[in-house]
């Protein structure tokens, strides 16, 4: 570990997200974002919560709420866990090695070079063109069960913000989750992609299609990424915030 790091390592989290707002508050990523929603919230998913950066944030920001992080590969799992130790939240952080999707059931996962890029589904040849660096390096079996399912047994009456990033399989949750966000959810920040699934089928409409059913509309847009030296298809993906309008 290098002594740069160590000496960030002794800066209270809190502390450098407090500044990173003061020097850089307009920065890319979903750090501005949710500064700028509602503090007063008590409970976040944060649906495929990788090695915990959106968690992190979540847990910051919303200094009442509780976070209930998701994330199903075994060694991205263990780092999340190790992420939000370190920075001293877990009397509010609720881990579960598990994903979502629209049936209870065992899926394979892509275990990628980029731990970002894990995915039960194979990468297109639009997706490996945009992403080069990215190499499915092993296969993992995983847990999968529906959202509906999990809040029922939890118990859990409302969600006030769903963070969604689950690398293709994003209407499978929305699916399984029917209930829970026709009923229980304010606000769902989730990425969508135009190229981990083939562009043709027109995933990105269903899911808008989805939210809609279940309420809500577009917000926000950030994150918005183009393919370098793509002529014609340049838009890769972007994040969009959807709020409740009924």
């Amino acid at each position: 570990m290098s002594m740069l790091q160590d000496l960030k390592d002794m800066v209270p989290y809190g502390w450098r997200k407090g500044l990173l707002d003061l020097v850089q508050p307009k920065r890319p990523g979903i750090g501005p974002i949710l500064r700028a929603m509602d503090r007063d919230v008590s409970a976040v998913f944060d649906i495929g919560a990788n090695v915990g950066d959106v968690s992190l944030y979540m847990l910051h920001y919303f200094s009442n709420a509780t976070i209930f992080g998701f994330e199903p590969c075994a060694a991205t799992y263990d780092r999340l866990l190790s992420n939000v130790k370190k920075a001293g939240y877990m009397d509010r952080f609720r881990p579960f090695r598990l994903g979502f999707f629209d049936e209870e059931t065992e899926g394979i996962l892509q275990v990628a070079s980029a731990h970002g890029a894990n995915s039960l589904i194979a990468s297109g040849d639009e997706y490996r063109a945009m992403n080069p660096h990215v190499a499915n390096i092993a296969t993992e079996q995983i847990p999968l069960m529906r959202l509906d399912d999990f809040v029922v047994r939890e118990g859990i009456g409302h969600i006030d913000l769903v963070k969604i990033d689950v690398e293709g399989v994003e209407r499978q949750v929305l699916e399984g989750g029917a209930e829970t966000f026709a009923n229980k959810v304010d606000t769902v920040v989730m990425e969508v992609s135009f190229v981990r699934r083939p562009r043709g089928d027109g995933e990105y409409i269903h899911l808008f299609q989805l939210l809609q059913v279940y309420g809500f509309a577009p917000a926000e847009i950030y994150d918005l990424s183009h393919a370098d030296g793509a002529a014609a298809w340049k838009l890769a993906q972007f994040d969009c915030v959807f709020r409740r309008y009924k």
